[in-house]
């Protein structure tokens, strides 16, 4: 695994820069991926000082997200981003594997009973944006969470 962590200023649509707080880590696809991301999310929204009623969205996102690309990518890595502004915190899972469409319906009497293959709708119900971004190199799935309580802008401090 590699983790590090940035805080950069990003240009915003008006002339103050707007701070952008970032961590990212990687993992080699795999089983113990999921724990580790989530635990990884769990941190970063500790750190900030944020609710854990967040948290708890946040881990939900990132556990959903990072499953379905461990199990149906194909990649060899799957990289998460956590970043936060004053109105959101988002979640981003990337992936180098390709994206398999489903051929089939979602739905049948057989998925009754299964408590899988609905974790995109719990992502979507959690977010206040999602997207999904796929081509040759990857996808990229992309959550937004909304803070109840805008964070205030850091510090810029000089070394």
């Amino acid at each position: 695994m590699i983790a590090s962590t940035v805080s950069p200023t990003s240009p915003a649509t008006t002339d103050r820069p707007v701070a952008i707080r970032l961590a990212a880590c990687v993992c080699v696809a795999g089983t113990g991926c999921v724990p580790t991301m989530r635990h990884f999310v769990a941190q970063c929204v500790q750190r900030l000082g944020l609710p854990e009623d967040l948290r708890d969205s946040a881990c939900l996102v990132a556990s959903e997200l990072v499953t379905n690309a461990v199990l149906h990518s194909g990649s060899h890595s799957v990289a998460i981003l956590v970043g936060v502004e004053r109105h959101h915190l988002t979640v981003s899972v990337r992936d180098c594997g390709c994206w398999c469409p489903r051929t089939g319906a979602r739905r049948s009497s057989a998925d009754d009973g299964v408590s899988c293959g609905r974790g995109l709708d719990l992502v979507r119900a959690l977010a206040d944006r999602f997207s999904i971004v796929t081509g040759p190199a990857g996808t990229t799935a992309k959550v937004s969470l909304r803070l109840s309580t805008p964070l205030p802008a850091p510090q810029r401090t000089c070394r």
